[in-house]
Formats: structure tokens, C-alpha cells, sequence
């Protein structure tokens, strides 16, 4: 990648044409455009003296009325002595910027450099850097290093005076810009709110496309700078199974929505056929009722209308009385349930008041029964106070007058001679008395006083602070309504700066992709023409390198003091600054993230709020909602009963008219008969008459009971078609319900999993970034190391190390020796191939936590736990068993593979053989092979038996506690022996030498136990004496025995 980045840069610098300044335009200030393929403009520093610095200022212009150019200095020559005062800056839609660079040269000769800018992190542009470096004058020592001093001290002080008047410009601008930004975008609201409103679905489609590719261009910009071959067939390989997920949930989602489609052209379909059914019925009903009219009208039995008439007449006075009787009862019922709930709630307040009244009353009584107790208990101190003076002064006073008579008949001379000391001594105690009497009263008025003040100044300030807290609580919910007004709006503004970004993004990439094949064409014919050019210019160039070379090497011996030191200055300026940057970094993170942790907390809060109100009024609008289809429902049913009562009404009452009519027309006829018949044709017309009649009511009869069956029938298909429609909704709602739920868990899913990729992507960038900044301090210290300290003993030992690790091969590898060990440990049995096998697994699980996980997985662990039992007394056996418990140590002190050494069967009983097969030899202190495997093996239990679980298990064992009981005898006494050999050859030596020191007793600490890759000071090392061992064992057991 940085060759790629560098091979761009060098192809960017090459093709740049060599242009010629004129010496009257060297004083013009260069300008820099950031548009595509501007030109890069030459700064001319001239003849620059070493030890001196000249600055040239570079107006750099942002042409574009987008929006703000954010511009970053991404590469400068700092290494030849070139410098900028600002890294990063801002400029303004058709603005400019004016960027001071400075050189302080190193070393003679001419430069010619390059400085790339970035714009916005898309657009890269240069500026060509020309001056040359001249050697000064020889003149004395001391005067060159004070004018070089001072001249460095004057610019870095118009360096530090420009900056800071730069910074506090910038800072009156950007105030400026951003009040003028402020009133333009007061201005642009109420402009654009109708435009905004009526384009916004277009503007989120739009947005949804344009962050669709600005992702895109973003993942491929990281796919080149920081993923690697590996990266993006996993990520290819992930989206493939993505897409199959949504490629399933697509077909599932597909498949419901045909079967919900289905089931509603289903229910349509049938809502077809039953219109049909229905007029075929209604075709059949008519002929029917024309057949049955035809029979009727054949018919001439009129005691059948006439029975039906009385019939219905009869039934009709029964469905009435019910109907009042059901009308009575639902009044009755309604009343008695109504006054139920009505007497249930009077109650409940009944209950309240009363709860209510007696809380009062009990405040108040004990209100008051505080106060008379406080009150009778002052009386009885102060009655008790009187009666006890009144008593103390009777006694006073009884015991006066007996001593005045005593001395009267005891003392005569002695009473007259020392009166006067007596009446003193009277007049000193009544004064005492009288004092008392006073303090007493004092105190009891003091202690009233303070409780009033205390109750005063209490009430006092408990007002104050009610109204304090009231003032707090009116200017907290003052705070709070403007804060929310100041969030919404800066959510809203927020939302519409990075909707503008992002179309502004999509449409500089797009333009990016045109330019970029514009300047790969034109990049291509600049390399050809270059070629030719380069080959001529450096043929001439080579002479006079030559020439020079001889030149540059006598004043670089003579600068090279000099050119350290601004080295290292450079380096530490650059390790100060990118240790700032971090520091900065890291507040910056911490605040943000406190910010966004507020943000989501408020976020939930307020969308819980939210959904609480929305809930309750969903339920009241449900109920609202079905209070009034049950009332529209009612209004219907009695409009349809009281049409179907007023038609009947007006049938009877037409019927009757009718019949009334015809009545007189027919007896008009027959009056008119009767003039021009005979008596003999006057019963032949009656009979004509009466059948004639019948008929007609029979015809009339039927027709009222035919309509009277399709209403009825019409009705019930129309409530069995709504129940149907209403399932079928139900369903269909519910379905609805179940996808909406699906699809907001989907997309909130979704989002979750989007922000744990950004914070993973962040932390790795931090992460990646802090490596960078880790490597290279130690590459500096490193590098400072090895100027400082290096001899020819250490250079002698890093080549030789650079040639050992040259010369490692594939099978040296931690790795690949683990994978031999491990296949020579389970297919061969051969002793030399096995303890082989062994040191390489030693070696390897001492140094990588991987083998250890390794060696576990492929079960390895039984196989030398079985190697142990098997072993016998001989050397080569106890080496196998010594490297064997040294596997098992490193495999102990790792937490991920401590288990699987204790969960192998029956290993604790093979450690403990192993402890009573080799104690014998557990009083030698040289590290032989009895004593290093008994040791070993008691670090091992120890090690083993740190977790409490396992310990209660080993303590089940049976006479677990008695083999290491009788171990540790025996060790002690065997280290006793020896303690006290030692203690008598120091004894011994001591007589002779004249000098005894006594050991000091060590002070015990809880071991560290570590892996050997963890490199800290307090870790465990191994324990060579083996009553230390068993001794730790024992420790470990005790607060479980």
C-alpha cells in the first residue's frame, strides 16, 4: 500500500513541468486552487544561508460554493527542514487561506520538494518547493552560533506571533461566519418549509440511494488503504450468506403474501358466487311465487286465509307482550347494575373519606398530645425544683438554729469572739443559695428562649427554602423546555447538514471518477513525454553530481554535528506532537461517548414515555371506536325495525282500504244485479262474489308471506357475510401486525448490528493507530539505544542474530515443531522418538498459549498422563517423567487448559504415586531428577488444587489426606536433619571465622501463579527445595480439611 501511495506521488511529482520563475515575480504570492487538475504553484525560497530560516506565505483558495473545504498538509518535506503553522484548516465557500511554510536547511546544496494537501479526504493537491542552501562565511565560532541562535530566536518568535494572530483571526472569522450562518439559515427556513415538505419522499429515496454508494465508496477506499486479499473473501463470503438469509426470508415473505392474496381472491371469489346463489334463488323465488299464485289462485278455500289471519293476529299479541316483558326486565336489570356500581363507588369514596379523616384526626390528636406532654413535663420539673429548694432550705435552716444554740451553750466566749466570722460565713452561703436559685431559673429561661428561636428560625428557613425550591423547580422546567426546543432543532438541522454532505459527497465522486480517467489519460501521455526528457536531463545532471560530490562531503563532515542535532530535534517535535494528538484523541472519546451515552439513555426514556401515552390512547380510541359501532350498530337495527313496523302498518292499512272498496263496489254491482235478475240468479252471484274475494286475499296473503321471507333471508346472508368479511379482516390485520413486528425487529436488529461494526471498525482504528504510535517510540528509543550504547560486542551479536533468523527454516517453527511432536507422540512408541517429542512440547507450550490450546484439543494430555504411570525408576524414564510434568506445569498455569489436565482420569492419584515413589530422594537440594520431579509434581497439585471445586473433589478421594500427611512427615524430617547439619558447620565455621548470622525466617506470601509468557516481577519461579513444596500443597488443603 505505500508503495502504491508513493509510486502515485512520485508519478504526480514527475510529469509536473519544470517552470522557470523570473526574478521580479519572485515576491508574488503563490495561490493554489482546490479544484480538479488545478495547477501547482511554486514556492520560491531563493539562496537560503545554513543556520537560517526564511518563511514564504502559500494562498490556498476554495473556488467551490458547495460547502467547506476541510484541508489536511498530508505530506511536507519536514525531514529537509520544512515546516507549516497549521496542519489542518477550514475554508470557506469562495474563500482563501493564507498558510506560512517555512525552511530552515540542513544541509548545502538545491531542493526541489513537494507538499500534498487533501481536500475534503478525496481531492489531493502539491505545491512545488524550490530554494537552495549555501554554506556562510567562516568567521569566528562564538559570533556564528549567537547570530545563528539569534536569528532563530526572532523566527520563532514571528512564528509563534503569527500563528497566535492567525489563531485569534480565524477564531473572530469563523465566529463571524458562523452568526452569518446562523441568520441565513433563520432565512432559508421559512423559504424552503414548503419545498422541503412536498420534495421530502423524493429526498429520502435520493438520500437512501446516495449513502448506498458514498458506503459503497467508503468500504472501497478502506478495501484499498487497510483490508487485505483474506478480508474480502470473508466479507464477500459473509454477504453471500447474507443475501441467502435474505434471499429466504424474501421467498417466506413472497409465499405469505400469495397465500394472504390467495385467501382474498378466495373470499372475493366467493363473494361472487353467493351473489349469484342469491339471484338464482330470487329467479326461483319468482317463478315459485308465480306457481304458487297460479295454485292459489285455483284455490278457493277461504278458512284457511281466514285461520291465518287469526293466527298471526294472536301471534302478533304474543310477541308484543314478551317484547314488553324482555323490555321491563332489561330496564330492571340495567337500573339494578347501575345502582350496584354506583353504590360500590359511593362506598369506596365512603372508605377513602374515612381513611382520609382518620389520617387527619390521628395528625392532629398527636399533634396535640405531644404538645400537653411537653407541657406537663415542664410543669413537673419546675414543681419538682420547688419542692426540692423548699426542702434543701427547711434543712439549711433547722440546722442553723441547732448549731447557733450549741455554740450558744457550748462556746459563749468562742460564739462572741468569732460573730462577726459567722455572720460572713452566713451571708456566703446565702449568697451561694440565692445564686443557685438564680442559675436555675436561668438555665429553664435559656432553654425556652433557644427552643423558640430554634422553631422560629427553623419555620423561617424552611420557608426560604420552599420558596427556593420552587423558584428551582419554575427555572428547572424553564431549563428543560428550551433544551428540548435546542435538541429537536439541532436533531433537525443535524439530519439536514448530513443530507446536504452526502449529496454533495455522491456528486464530487462522480465528478472524481470522470477527472480520474481524464488524468489517467493525460498522466499517460505525461509519463511517455517525461521519459524522454528525464533520460536527457540526467545524463547532464550526473557530471555534475559528480563534480559535487567531493564538495557536498567536506561540508556535510563539517555540518554532520549540526544536522544531528536538528534531527533529533525534528523527532522529538514530531513524538511530542503525535503524543498530544493522542492525549486529545482520548478526551475527545471520552466525551463523545458520554454524549452519545446520554443520547441513547434519552432516546429510550423518551420513546417509553412515547409509547405509554400512545398505548393509552390506543386503548381509548379502541374504545371510543367500539362504543360507537355499537351505537351505530343499535341505531340501525331500530331504523330497520321501525321501517320494516311502518311498512306492515301501511300494507295492513292499504289491504283494508282495498278491501273496503272493493266491498262497495261490489255491493253497488250487486245492487244493480239485483235490478235486472231474477231471485233465481241472486245465490249463483253471491257465490261468485265470495270466491273472487277469497282469492284476492289468498293472492295478497301470499305475497306478504313471500317478501316477508326474502327481507328475512337477505338480512341473515347480509350478517353471515359480514362475520365472514370481519374474520377474514382480522386475519389480515393480524397478519399485517405480525410483518410490521417483524420488519421494525428487522430493522432494529439491523441497526444494532451496524453500530457495533462502526464501534469495532473504531476501537481496531484506535487500536491500529496506538500500535503506530507504540512502534514507533520504540523504534526512536531503539534507534537512540543503539547510537548511545552501541559497541562492537552488541554489533557483533545483532549480526549474528540477523543471521540466525535468516537461516530459520519452515521446521523450526513453534508451530511446526508442535505438529511433529505431536504426531510422533501418537503414532510412534519408540523411547528416543517419544521424550523427543516431549522437549519440543515442552518448549512449546512454555513460550505459546496456542500449542497448549493445541497439545489440549488434539487430546494429548491422556496419552502422557499414561506415559507417567507406565515409566519406571531408570534415567531415561524419570527424564520422560520430568519433561512430562513440565508439559503438564505449563498446561496448569494457562487458565483455558487447567481443566483438561484435571478432568483426565485418576490424575491426582498418578501425581500423588508419583509423590511417594520419589520422597526418598526429596531431601536433596541439587536439583537432581527424584528432587525436580518431586517438586514439580507438588507444584503441579498445588497449581491443580487452587480452584475450590476442584479441592472438594480431591478431598473425596479416599486417603488423600493421609498419603500427603505422611509425605510431609517425612520431609520435614529429613529437612530437619539437615537444618540442623547446616546449623552445626555454621557453628563450627563460625568458632573459627568469629562471626554467626542466623537466617531470617521468610515472610509468606500468596504465590502469582503465571504462564512463562507472561513476563512479570512477582511471578512464581520454581520451587527447588521440596519441603517448600509439600509445604505449599499442605497450604493449599488446609481451609478445605
Amino acid at each position: 500500500m505505500a508503495e502504491t501511495v508513493s509510486s502515485a506521488r512520485r508519478g504526480r511529482m514527475d510529469f509536473s513541468p519544470v517552470r522557470r520563475h523570473d526574478s521580479n515575480k519572485e515576491n508574488d504570492v503563490p495561490v493554489l486552487s482546490l479544484i480538479q487538475f488545478s495547477k501547482a504553484p511554486f514556492l520560491t525560497f531563493g539562496t537560503v544561508k545554513l543556520g537560517t530560516s526564511r518563511s514564504v506565505v502559500l494562498r490556498i483558495e476554495n473556488p467551490t460554493v458547495d460547502g467547506d473545504a476541510e484541508v489536511t498538509v498530508e505530506k511536507i518535506p519536514s525531514s529537509k527542514g520544512f515546516s507549516v503553522d497549521h496542519n489542518t484548516f477550514t475554508i470557506q465557500p469562495e474563500g482563501s487561506f493564507s498558510l506560512t511554510v517555512s525552511w530552515t536547511p540542513t544541509e548545502e546544496g538545491g531542493i526541489r520538494e513537494l507538499i500534498i494537501f487533501n481536500a475534503n479526504g478525496i481531492l489531493k493537491h502539491q505545491a512545488v518547493v524550490l530554494g537552495r542552501a549555501e554554506a556562510p562565511k567562516r568567521k569566528k565560532y562564538i559570533k556564528v552560533w549567537k547570530t545563528i541562535k539569534n536569528r532563530d530566536l526572532k523566527s520563532t518568535a514571528s512564528v509563534i506571533q503569527h500563528a497566535y494572530r492567525a489563531f485569534v483571526a480565524g477564531k473572530e472569522t469563523r465566529k463571524a461566519y458562523l452568526q452569518k450562518k446562523a441568520a441565513c439559515v433563520i432565512l432559508q427556513a421559512g423559504f424552503r418549509g414548503m419545498t422541503v415538505r412536498t420534495e421530502l419522499k423524493k429526498k429520502h429515496q435520493a438520500a437512501t440511494v446516495i449513502q448506498s454508494f458514498v458506503r459503497m465508496f467508503f468500504c472501497r477506499k478502506r478495501y484499498f488503504f487497510l483490508q487485505s486479499a483474506a478480508i474480502i473473501i470473508q466479507s464477500r463470503y459473509r454477504a453471500l450468506l447474507l443475501c441467502r438469509e435474505q434471499q429466504n426470508e424474501f421467498r417466506k415473505l413472497k409465499q405469505a403474501t400469495i397465500k394472504i392474496q390467495a385467501v382474498f381472491r378466495g373470499l372475493r371469489v366467493r363473494n361472487d358466487l353467493n351473489k349469484r346463489h342469491n339471484a338464482a334463488r330470487t329467479i326461483q323465488a319468482q317463478v315459485r311465487m308465480r306457481r304458487m299464485r297460479l295454485a292459489y289462485l285455483a284455490t278457493q278455500h277461504s278458512a284457511i286465509i281466514i285461520q291465518q289471519r287469526y293466527r298471526a293476529k294472536m301471534l302478533m299479541d304474543q310477541q308484543m307482550q314478551r317484547y314488553r316483558r324482555m323490555k321491563c326486565a332489561a330496564v330492571v336489570i340495567q337500573a339494578a347494575y347501575r345502582g350496584h356500581q354506583d353504590r360500590r363507588k359511593i362506598a369506596k369514596m365512603h372508605r377513602a373519606a374515612t381513611l382520609i379523616q382518620r389520617m387527619f384526626l390521628t395528625t392532629r390528636d398527636r399533634k396535640q398530645f405531644l404538645a400537653i406532654k411537653a407541657a406537663a413535663l415542664a410543669c413537673q420539673q419546675r414543681y419538682r425544683a420547688v419542692i426540692l429548694a423548699r426542702k434543701d432550705r427547711l434543712d439549711y435552716l433547722s440546722k442553723c438554729s441547732a448549731v447557733i444554740c450549741l455554740q450558744a451553750a457550748y462556746r459563749g466566749y468562742e460564739v462572741r469572739k468569732r460573730l462577726r466570722i459567722e455572720h460572713m460565713a452566713a451571708v456566703t452561703i446565702q449568697s451561694h443559695f440565692r445564686k443557685h436559685q438564680q442559675r436555675t431559673n436561668y438555665k429553664k429561661l435559656r432553654w425556652a428562649s433557644c427552643v423558640l428561636q430554634a422553631r422560629y428560625r427553623a419555620t423561617k428557613k424552611m420557608r426560604t427554602e420552599v420558596r427556593i425550591i420552587e423558584q428551582r423547580h419554575h427555572s428547572a422546567s424553564v431549563i428543560q423546555r428550551a433544551y428540548r426546543a435546542h435538541c429537536e432543532r439541532r436533531h433537525y438541522f443535524a439530519l439536514k447538514s448530513s443530507v446536504l454532505s452526502i449529496q454533495r459527497r455522491y456528486r464530487a465522486n462522480v465528478a472524481a471518477k470522470k477527472q480520474k480517467k481524464q488524468y489517467e489519460q493525460i498522466r499517460k501521455a505525461a509519463i511517455i513525454l517525461q521519459a524522454a526528457y528525464r533520460g536527457q536531463r540526467v545524463r547532464k545532471e550526473v557530471a555534475c553530481h559528480h563534480q559535487a560530490a567531493t564538495v557536498i562531503q567536506s561540508v556535510f563532515r563539517k555540518h554532520r554535528e549540526q544536522a544531528k542535532f536538528q534531527g533529533m530535534r525534528l523527532s522529538a517535535i514530531i513524538i511530542q506532537r503525535w503524543y498530544r494528538a493522542h492525549v486529545l484523541q482520548r478526551k475527545d472519546r471520552e466525551n463523545f461517548l458520554m454524549h452519545r451515552a446520554a443520547t441513547v439513555i434519552q432516546s429510550y426514556w423518551r420513546g417509553s414515555v412515547q409509547r405509554r401515552i400512545f398505548q393509552t390512547k390506543r386503548e381509548a380510541a379502541v374504545k371510543l371506536q367500539r362504543r360507537v359501532r355499537a351505537v351505530w350498530l343499535g341505531r340501525e337495527e331500530r331504523n330497520n325495525y321501525t321501517q320494516m313496523r311502518k311498512a306492515a302498518v301501511t300494507l295492513q292499512k292499504c289491504c283494508r282500504g282495498w278491501i273496503a272498496r272493493r266491498q262497495v263496489l261490489e255491493a253497488a254491482q250487486a245492487e244493480k244485479r239485483l235490478r235486472f235478475t231474477s231471485a233465481v240468479f241472486h245465490h249463483v252471484s253471491a257465490i261468485k262474489i265470495q270466491r273472487a274475494l277469497r282469492a284476492h286475499w289468498a293472492l295478497e296473503s301470499a305475497k306478504r308471506q313471500i317478501h316477508s321471507v326474502i327481507t328475512i333471508q337477505r338480512w341473515v346472508r347480509a350478517r353471515q357475510q359480514r362475520s365472514r368479511y370481519l374474520e377474514d379482516r382480522k386475519k389480515v390485520v393480524i397478519a399485517q401486525r405480525v410483518v410490521k413486528s417483524w420488519l421494525a425487529r428487522r430493522h432494529k436488529a439491523a441497526s444494532i448490528i451496524q453500530q457495533a461494526v462502526r464501534k469495532f471498525l473504531l476501537l481496531r482504528r484506535q487500536k491500529r493507530v496506538e500500535r503506530g504510535i507504540v512502534k514507533a517510540q520504540a523504534l526512536w528509543r531503539g534507534h537512540r539505544s543503539r547510537r548511545l550504547n552501541d559497541n562492537p560486542k552488541i554489533v557483533k551479536l545483532r549480526h549474528r542474530l540477523r543471521q540466525v533468523s535468516a537461516d530459520v527454516r519452515e521446521e523450526d517453527k513453534l508451530c511446526n515443531k508442535t505438529s511433529s511432536a505431536l504426531d510422533y507422540l501418537l503414532r510412534y512408541k519408540h523411547f528416543s522418538y517419544i521424550l523427543e517429542a516431549l522437549k519440543n512440547l515442552e518448549t512449546a507450550t512454555r513460550l505459546s498459549p496456542e500449542c497448549c490450546e493445541r497439545l489440549v484439543e488434539s487430546g494429548a494430555t491422556n496419552v502422557i498422563f499414561t506415559l507417567i504411570r507406565c515409566c519406571n525408576r531408570s534415567v531415561p524414564c524419570m527424564d520422560v517423567i520430568t519433561f512430562s510434568i513440565q508439559i503438564l506445569l505449563n498446561l496448569s498455569k494457562y487458565h483455558k487448559t487447567i481443566e483438561a489436565v484435571f478432568s483426565v482420569e485418576d490424575s491426582v492419584e498418578t501425581l500423588l504415586d508419583l509423590l511417594q515413589r520419589y520422597r526418598e530422594k526429596a531431601g536433596d537440594k541439587v536439583a537432581e531428577k527424584g528432587g525436580s520431579i518431586f517438586t514439580k509434581a507438588c507444584f503441579l497439585v498445588a497449581l491443580l488444587l487452587q480452584d475450590k471445586h476442584r479441592a472438594q473433589e480431591v478431598m473425596k478421594l479416599p486417603k488423600v489426606l493421609d498419603r500427603i500427611r505422611s509425605i510431609y512427615r517425612l520431609t520435614a524430617r529429613k529437612h530437619k536433619m539437615d537444618a540442623e547439619r547446616t546449623i552445626i558447620k555454621q557453628k563450627i565455621n563460625a568458632s573459627i571465622n568469629g562471626s554467626f548470622f542466623v537466617s531470617a525466617t521468610p515472610r509468606k506470601s500468596r504465590p502469582a501463579f503465571a504462564p512463562d509468557w507472561v513476563l512479570r516481577k512477582d511471578k512464581l519461579k520454581d520451587i527447588m527445595d521440596p519441603l517448600r513444596a509439600i509445604q505449599m500443597v499442605a497450604d493449599t488443603l488446609c481451609p478445605y480439611s
